[in-house]
């Protein structure tokens, strides 16, 4: 029996405590039942199958009496149970021959799937790589359905996938993939919107002609002086860019124009360049066209046939030297020109003379004759200079994106030049006037023409061949 002491402080008058005693349950083995010997059993140690044997009864029956469960004399240590609770098949004691033969056949039934499936992943690791797979009969059932783990997907036959319908999807996900370029290019140089696609350029050149107010005395299509032009003749919603001097050679303007694909033409002075055609030569990889704008940038109306000649031819032979290209446009420093400078453009291989009718600044857009609306048109012929801010209040990509911007908010695209006059800046004409000037350039007879002028321009093109010499 045991007794539990328990003490209480009284809140009446008495300060001392009571201590109350009490008679606690005797705590006795439960009774031996079928719950409680299936409990011991677990914990002393796995019982063989059926009803408890002699010695199973005897073991219970010590441990009734005080034995602790495990410690029988004679009897080895109850093994550890298994951590699921079930019997551990080595310390279970002597089994029945049923039982034995049980154990041996799944002993031998594990190791024989083990045995089967180590061969198969030898076989499949062993297997050449380019051993093709034997065909079975066309008329077999093995034929008739093909493995799914190994096949590859059957490609469905229709029209979705003929080659003209192919050819369009693969068109169709370059335009999307070009988009989104476009438009990360537009955001990093901080353009409102992104710039219009030129559409394609024209197969023939226009015929181009002198515009009117801009000829310098009769001028005629078989006297062999090139035509001068402010505006392309285009029904196309484009514009064209063009940047004289050289002066100014900003790296950030290449990446732009690259990114961008802008197209533009860089009319050259060789004193202004300072002989370097480095930077230029990778504006016309990317696309650009090189062009003529003298030796030395002087005013030329006035000045004699040899002086003007040897600016422009001058030039043209610096122009092939330094990017690979030969000139066949020209534009007259400050626009000035007369009947002379025509004559010996010509005489260099010149074929058309392009003015401007706007011109661009970091922070403001000039119109010209033909503009005064303050509106572009089709075909405008704009100029702008390679400057910085050492003469203006801004930079050449200030310049492009002033330009970009208002032409899109127009609906203008910018296009190449060349592609729309055929001045491809191919032109196999040669020709410069001997000594003097910064280049010092050697002198000959000049003849030139585009390769891709309309007719009448050949054939001012190689009417000039006549006059050379002259």
């Amino acid at each position: 029996m045991g007794f539990v002491r328990k003490s209480y402080k009284s809140w009446g008058s008495d300060p001392s405590p009571k201590v109350q005693v009490r008679r606690a349950r005797p705590r006795t083995p439960r009774a031996a039942g079928a719950a409680h010997r299936h409990r011991e059993a677990r914990r002393t140690g796995p019982a063989p199958p059926g009803p408890p044997g002699r010695e199973v009864r005897a073991a219970r029956a010590d441990g009734a009496e005080g034995t602790a469960p495990g410690e029988r004399s004679g009897a080895p240590p109850a093994a550890r149970p298994a951590r699921s609770g079930r019997p551990d098949a080595r310390s279970a004691g002597p089994r029945t021959p049923a039982g034995r033969r049980r154990a041996l056949v799944r002993r031998v039934t594990g190791r024989a799937a083990a045995v089967l499936v180590l061969t198969g992943l030898l076989a499949t690791a062993c297997g050449r790589p380019g051993e093709e797979r034997r065909e079975a009969p066309s008329g077999s059932r093995e034929g008739s359905r093909p493995d799914a783990r190994n096949a590859l997907p059957e490609v469905p036959s229709g029209e979705l996938l003929s080659a003209p319908a192919r050819a369009l999807a693969a068109r169709a996900a370059q335009l999307e993939q070009n988009r989104l370029v476009q438009a990360a290019a537009a955001r990093k140089w901080g353009l409102r919107s992104v710039p219009l696609a030129p559409p394609p350029p024209p197969r023939d050149a226009p015929g181009l002609e002198t515009e009117p107010g801009l000829g310098r005395g009769p001028q005629k299509p078989g006297d062999g002086l090139p035509p001068v032009i402010s505006r392309v003749p285009t029904d196309d919603r484009v514009i064209f860019l063009t940047i004289d001097d050289g002066g100014e050679k900003d790296p950030a303007l290449l990446r732009m124009i690259e990114e961008l694909s802008v197209p533009v033409s860089a009319f050259l002075t060789h004193t202004s360049t300072g002989g370097e055609y480095g930077y230029f030569r990778r504006m016309r990889e990317l696309g650009a066209g090189v062009q003529n704008h003298t030796l030395t940038h002087p005013y030329l109306p006035g000045r004699s046939y040899a002086e003007q000649r040897r600016e422009i031819c001058g030039q043209q032979d610096n122009l092939e030297r330094g990017t690979g290209t030969r000139p066949t446009m020209f534009r007259p420093p400050f626009g000035g020109y007369d009947r002379t400078t025509l004559r010996a453009a010509a005489d260099c291989g010149i074929t058309v003379v392009p003015l401007w009718n706007e011109e661009v600044f970091p922070d403001r857009l000039e119109y010209r004759r033909g503009t005064l609306d303050g509106r572009f048109h089709p075909g405008d012929i704009v100029l702008t200079h390679f400057r910085g801010r050492s003469e203006w209040r801004g930079d050449m990509r200030d310049v492009l994106r002033r330009l970009l911007d208002q032409a899109t908010e127009e609906g203008f695209a910018v296009a190449l030049l060349e592609d729309y006059i055929g001045a491809d800046g191919d032109g196999d004409g040669d020709g410069g006037a001997g000594g003097g000037g910064p280049a010092g350039s050697g002198g000959g007879t000049g003849a030139g023409s585009g390769a891709r002028l309309s007719a009448s321009s050949g054939a001012r093109a190689g009417a000039a061949a006549g006059v050379a010499g002259k």
